[in-house]
C-alpha cells in the first residue's frame, strides 16, 4: 500500500525546516480566491513573500506492482519523469504567481516537499539550468533544451527550496538568478544568507 504525504503534513514539514528558524509563517490562501499560490509568507504581520508548495512523487512503479497479478513482469520505457515532472510544478507554480504578483513587487518562493526516492535537488538545479553538477566539481551542460523551455517561468520564480520529505530535511536551496527583478538581497535577508556565497 503506498502511504501518501497529505497537504498539511508537508506544509507543516516546510514551516518547521524552512520557515519557523527565520521567524516566518505561512498564512493559507483561501481556496475561494481564485488561481494563486498556496501562502502569504509573513514576518512581523507584514507580508514579505509569496509562497506555492509542490509535492513531487512517482508511484508508476508502485501502482503498477500492487495491480499486478503474482509473477507479472510490470515496468516498461518512459521518459525522464524526474525533470518533466519538475517542469511542469514550475511552469504551474509560475502562472500562480503571476496571477497574485503580476508585478513582481515581492518575491515569489517555490517549495518542493520531495516524496520521490529517485529524485534530488540535483534535478531541480539541473532543470533550471540544463547543467549537471557533478560531486567531483565539474559541470556538464546536460538539457539546456528543459532549461530554456523554463525561461519565462524563471522570470517569476525567485528562490526553490528542495525538501527531502522521507528523511525531512532541506537539501538545497536555488537561489533563481533569471528572476525579473532581483529579489536575491531580500531573500538573502529572511534567510539568513550572504549574497556573495549564492552561486547558481
Amino acid at each position: 500500500m503506498i502511504k501518501v504525504s497529505t497537504e498539511d503534513n508537508d506544509q507543516s514539514l516546510a514551516e518547521d525546516l524552512v520557515f519557523k528558524p527565520n521567524g516566518l509563517t505561512l498564512l493559507k490562501v483561501p481556496r475561494d480566491a481564485g488561481f494563486s499560490p498556496d501562502f502569504q509568507v509573513i514576518l512581523n504581520e507584514k507580508q514579505v513573500a509569496f509562497c506555492e508548495m509542490k509535492s513531487p512523487r512517482d508511484d508508476w512503479l508502485e501502482l503498477q506492482l500492487a495491480a499486478a497479478s503474482p509473477g507479472t513482469i510490470v515496468g516498461g520505457l518512459r521518459d525522464d519523469p524526474i525533470f518533466n515532472r519538475v517542469r511542469r510544478h514550475t511552469i504551474k507554480a509560475a502562472k500562480q504567481f503571476n496571477a497574485v504578483n503580476p508585478t513582481r513587487t515581492m518575491p515569489n518562493i517555490l517549495i518542493f516537499v520531495n516524496h520521490d526516492d529517485a529524485a534530488g535537488f540535483g534535478d531541480v538545479r539541473e532543470t533550471f539550468t540544463g547543467i549537471f553538477h557533478a560531486k567531483d566539481g565539474s559541470c556538464h551542460s546536460t538539457m539546456p533544451h528543459i532549461a530554456s523551455s523554463l525561461d519565462q517561468a524563471k522570470e517569476q520564480i525567485d528562490l526553490c527550496v528542495w525538501i527531502d520529505g522521507k528523511v525531512r530535511r532541506v537539501e538545497g536551496y536555488l537561489f533563481n538568478q533569471a528572476a525579473i527583478p532581483d529579489h536575491l538581497d531580500t531573500l538573502c535577508t529572511l534567510f539568513g544568507k550572504n549574497p556573495v556565497d549564492i552561486k547558481q
